[in-house]
């Protein structure tokens, strides 16, 4: 069995705050994640990780006798599949001079681990076309086009639906057998729709493909959803979502417009919660980088919304394009949000306090009990590691 190590490169930094709580090889880009994609790909392997300290409890590596390194921020292909497989020991693979694959013995890897060079490594720079993913507002796009790219993956290229569902476009449906559709409509002129099992699409709603909605997913009466829009499993869609994505177990129930967004697992947007994703001068839209601590030029016209796990937001919040919040972030108030929101912060515009850890730590609790899962406690101290390593993000906040 070929044993796959997934790492994480710099390009994580680029990523927070969604890679706070994960690998990159875990953010859901289409109906699977990254990981998900190269499982079905490589389809006997076992899989490790490469990423974080604070990670690792988490999601821990394990050396084999021969290991595939796969950089997790790589688009997985088909193509690309072939060419790692292919891989002998000593060799690499290159994009631009970075690492995309490599093939190593045990004793190497730990050369590796110590901080040793391996001068010994062939590496061969890619001519094909590979994607890759280096910054947040990326993600959105990826995704979308994504949504095809599974389907195929996931040998859904033709149509498969209850009979008496009436549908509009030639690009290919999935439903479910144990999904729920009342009264629904469903367009797949511009993309294909995918409905996962025991998802329910209620009456009046409106899905217009390319879409994604997963697993035990619930969209609510006369939504109105648009290309792009993925949901991992059980989330709950209402409103309008244009281009966005809910990694999972995610809410956005209400009236309220969601468009060219991102946002994490285990979050709950209040009614008529809505993000603008252009600027009034429909000049690029800034986005914060962690990895620099500043504002980065995102070169998109329309950006929305990066919001990590655990966040809530009250009725009426108002969030800015380009917005980045953090983990476990609760906001209200009038006004708009920040442009960026530390992790474990507690207000809005008009003033912003410190989220209390071990309350922070009981609203996550439930909010998984309320899915109907259990929160470990590995995933607890994920969140105080968190929060410790962010304090200086609220150095000059109150308590809340």
């Amino acid at each position: 069995m070929q044993h796959i190590i997934l790492f994480d490169s710099d390009i994580r930094d680029s990523l927070l705050p969604l890679t706070f709580t994960r690998p990159v090889s875990d953010l859901r880009l289409g109906i699977l994640t990254i990981k998900d994609k190269w499982a079905h790909l490589f389809e006997e392997a076992s899989f490790s990780h490469i990423t974080a300290e604070a990670l690792e409890p988490l999601f821990p590596i394990n050396i084999q006798d021969e290991n595939i390194l796969i950089n997790s921020a790589v688009i997985p292909s088909s193509t690309l599949q072939y060419r790692i497989a292919n891989l002998q020991p000593n060799e690499a693979i290159m994009l631009d001079g970075e690492l995309i694959a490599t093939r190593l013995l045990r004793h190497q890897f730990e050369y590796l681990l110590d901080g040793s060079d391996l001068e010994d490594i062939t590496g061969y720079e890619l001519t094909e076309d590979v994607q890759m993913i280096r910054h947040l507002w990326e993600l959105p796009s990826i995704s979308k086009n994504q949504i095809t790219a599974d389907m195929q993956l996931l040998s859904m290229s033709g149509h498969f639906y209850p009979k008496d569902l009436q549908i509009r476009g030639d690009h290919p449906v999935f439903v479910h057998p144990s999904a729920r559709l009342d009264s629904a409509i469903l367009n797949a002129e511009e993309g294909p729709i995918f409905i996962g099992e025991e998802a329910w699409i209620m009456d009046g709603s409106i899905l217009r493909g390319p879409i994604a909605i997963g697993q035990h997913s619930v969209v609510r009466m006369g939504a109105k959803l648009f290309g792009g829009t993925v949901a991992g499993p059980k989330c709950v869609l209402g409103g309008e979502v244009k281009n966005s994505t809910l990694l999972g177990y995610s809410n956005k129930a209400h009236e309220g417009y969601l468009g060219d967004s991102i946002i994490g697992e285990w979050c709950n947007l209040g009614a008529l919660t809505s993000n603008s994703n252009v600027r009034n001068t429909l000049s690029a839209v800034p986005v914060w980088n962690y990895a620099d601590r500043t504002r980065q030029e995102s070169g998109q016209v329309k950006c929305g919304v990066f919001m990590g796990d655990y966040c809530r937001t009250a009725i009426l919040a108002q969030l800015g394009a380009g917005s980045s919040i953090g983990v476990s972030c609760h906001l209200y108030g009038s006004g708009t949000c920040p442009p960026s929101v530390p992790s474990f912060t507690w207000g809005g515009m008009e003033s912003m306090h410190i989220y209390q850890l071990e309350r922070a730590i009981q609203v996550a609790m439930k909010a998984q009990a309320s899915k109907g899962m259990i929160m470990g406690q590995g995933h607890q101290d994920l969140l105080r590691t968190i929060f410790l390593d962010t304090q200086s993000d609220r150095a000059n906040f109150p308590d809340s």
